[in-house]
């Protein structure tokens, strides 16, 4: 029988795991938002979940940005506000779709995005400098919903610049469920975000007993298949690095499957000039 830990609290996947420990007296919840779950399956432990405190909808955002932006380098700013109008236009088109609006369980942290984009290497293949620029971006998490599909959609934008007309084969069904082999990317994806934040945590829940983690959607994480001897600086880099390869695999399977395998050889461009291309766009 398969011994697991939920990641996303079941009963309300706003609470996430925060810690855990086989001494009950160690969690103290004073001025949390959170919940304390018992397991035992080798050993006896604990997990905190708490919640990070944003609730609603996206209407609920604070979507006053003009002291952020105005931060920016001229560059980094307009890759941002691209970004933005994309998010935009994902939480539209959703919540037609769903005929609800999108519930989210963070602010936008816009100032995490110029850091995301001064760790890509403007230099390689388009597909390698694409496959940074979507990993970083998901990696560092700016948005409170839609970061893959946002992040896809600048890569997109990236390849674009070098081969116009450019199109990404269909990512997703008649019923707005990703297609299976993208699914596949993504669930990974997902996978190594979460073990990437918590080798700690894991290694210890893996020590008690714990064979998966569940991620809410349903996800597995089965911590046989992740090394876990990583400290929190190691676990970054060295997954950091995993994800990046993931996403820079998925551009090459989608270019291929859009019949513009040429892009997996062809050089890409520079960060100005891809700005460039960006502004004459608008």
């Amino acid at each position: 029988m398969t011994a697991r830990v939920y990641y996303h609290h079941p009963e309300d996947s706003q609470y996430s795991l925060a810690y855990v420990t086989q001494n009950r007296d160690e969690i103290t919840t004073s001025g949390q938002n959170a919940i304390i779950e018992h397991y035992d399956f080798d050993e006896e432990f604990f997990v905190l979940y708490t919640n990070r405190g944003a609730s609603g909808t996206v209407e609920d955002l604070d979507d006053e940005f003009e002291d952020v932006l105005d931060e920016m380098s001229p560059q980094d700013r307009t890759i941002t506000v691209r970004l933005l109008q994309i998010f935009e236009e994902i939480v539209e088109e959703k919540e037609l779709e769903e005929e609800e609006k999108l519930e989210i369980y963070k602010q936008i942290e816009l100032e995490r995005i110029p850091d995301a984009i001064a760790r890509v290497d403007w230099t390689g293949t388009a597909v390698d400098v694409a496959g940074q620029l979507m990993s970083t971006l998901i990696l560092k998490h700016a948005l409170p919903n839609a970061n893959h599909r946002t992040s896809i959609s600048i890569a997109q934008w990236y390849l674009e610049s070098i081969k116009t007309g450019f199109s990404f084969p269909d990512f997703a069904t008649e019923a707005y469920d990703w297609e299976t082999w993208v699914n596949e990317y993504i669930t990974e994806s997902k996978r190594l975000l979460t073990v990437r934040r918590n080798t700690t945590a894991f290694s210890l829940l893996s020590e008690w007993g714990c064979d998966t983690v569940i991620r809410k959607n349903g996800i597995e994480i089965v911590l046989a298949e992740y090394d876990l001897d990583f400290t929190r600086s190691e676990a970054y880099v060295h997954y950091g690095d995993m994800h990046t390869e993931l996403c820079t695999d998925f551009l090459i399977e989608s270019v291929t499957r859009a019949g513009h395998d040429e892009l997996i050889s062809t050089e890409g461009i520079g960060k100005a000039e891809f700005v460039s291309f960006l502004e004459e766009a608008e």
